[in-house]
């Protein structure tokens, strides 16, 4: 009797565990996470560490605690979604090209180049094959993707995805809807506005007149001169992305600064943005700790 009240312990204990577990990993959500702590987006994947858009610069943004990878879609010949940046595949792979030009088979012969160019012995990832690696554990930002939503969704919601993954696209609310107007309460859609450009206000307020969107990412251009006040943006209920990769795109607040000035990623929460996109997520994760500013995904 004594046994089976052990072994009734244990199985209870590991119930416990089991159910902890699961718990712990579908609390990946965007809908929770603190809007007082400010996300860190590594730029095409941690590709400082990896080939850009790879299985391992993902899992490299993963061991450092970045919050969510931002990531470029295109589809092959045979309409597998895999990820690719640019139109071509030539600077990125050992092949030549559009990725279209290639069935999934032809694009996974080929191999990825690093930040030199130099080929590796890693292949070109489908996006499935990211959805396993990421679910559970950073959240992902679709980029070169508004074409391919429709593709992308049934994919997330099959795998009960959408709170993990941030859409985005440059198109004014009108398009957006005719186009995605079926499935815009079920995904998480970020519009991008181009304060360099003259967009701005008005295209911010018909989204959020006619839309929830989860945040707005801003493109600043190289100086300060085309700011509107982000606070006023964040108390609309939505979050502020702002780019820190170059000076063109985050008014001269560059990463690149923090080289020799430890002090350049103040302008960003001073400046009420919580969502940064980053080429150097170390530094970037290292200052938002010391400003008790960070959270881990989950």
């Amino acid at each position: 009797m004594k046994k089976i009240i052990e072994n009734i312990s244990k199985f209870s204990f590991g119930l416990v565990l089991l159910c902890t577990s699961i718990t712990a990993y579908s609390q990946l959500s965007l809908s929770k996470f603190p809007d007082n702590r400010i996300m860190v987006v590594a730029h095409r994947a941690d590709w400082r560490e990896a080939p850009e858009n790879s299985i391992m610069a993902i899992k490299k943004a993963i061991e450092k605690g970045v919050n969510m990878v931002e990531i470029d879609l295109s589809l092959t010949k045979d309409n597998v979604l895999i990820l690719m940046h640019d139109k071509t595949i030539d600077r990125t792979t050992t092949g030549k090209g559009k990725p279209s030009d290639y069935t999934l088979e032809e694009i996974k012969k080929l191999y990825l180049k690093d930040g030199l160019g130099v080929a590796t012995k890693m292949r070109v990832p489908t996006l499935s094959e990211v959805l396993d690696v990421t679910d559970g554990k950073i959240f992902i930002n679709l980029d070169k993707a508004f074409d391919y939503f429709d593709l992308v969704y049934p994919v997330l919601k099959k795998r009960n995805m959408l709170d993990q993954v941030l859409f985005k696209g440059t198109a004014g609310y009108d398009e957006f809807n005719q186009k995605y107007g079926k499935i815009k309460n079920e995904i998480h859609y970020m519009p991008i506005v181009r304060l360099d450009s003259g967009e701005g206000w008005p295209k911010v307020n018909n989204y959020l007149k006619n839309y929830r969107v989860y945040g707005f990412e801003f493109t600043l251009g190289p100086d300060e001169s085309h700011l509107i006040n982000f606070k006023d943006v964040q108390e609309k209920g939505v979050k502020v992305w702002v780019n820190s990769l170059w000076p063109n795109l985050s008014a001269g607040h560059n990463d690149d600064q923090i080289l020799e000035n430890p002090n350049v990623y103040e302008w960003y929460p001073n400046h009420d943005v919580n969502i940064i996109q980053t080429d150097r997520p170390k530094e970037l994760i290292d200052f938002l700790k010391k400003k008790n500013l960070y959270s881990p995904a989950r």
